[in-house]
């Protein structure tokens, strides 16, 4: 039998930054685009594109650090959040000032 719920703590623990920054960035932009005319949509869209971004970027985080056991994997995931954080600034500028504006 299949620990179904075994698996979803693994998944959590193997991808905590993305569910943190899942949650940082629901708080910070949920309300960023509310003057514009379709804000439910553009703000999914963009929280959508955001968070796809950092899950990819992590996933391929882990298994670069699977490949390489002999590397220490503290340095990279410094690296994944200084960068997915300035993906999502620099994201939010475009959406905010270039696309909808």
């Amino acid at each position: 039998m299949i620990n179904i719920g075994g698996i979803y703590m693994a998944l959590i623990k193997e991808f905590r930054f993305s569910y943190t920054h899942l949650l940082i960035t629901l708080l910070l932009f949920s309300t960023s685009f509310t003057s514009y005319e379709n804000a439910l949509t553009i703000t999914l869209v963009f929280l959508l594109i955001i968070n796809v971004t950092c899950f990819t970027n992590e996933y391929l985080v882990i298994q670069y650090y699977r490949k390489n056991k002999e590397k220490k994997s503290n340095k990279g995931y410094a690296n994944f959040i200084m960068l997915q954080t300035f993906l999502t600034l620099i994201m939010f500028l475009v959406f905010k000032f270039v696309i909808f504006s």
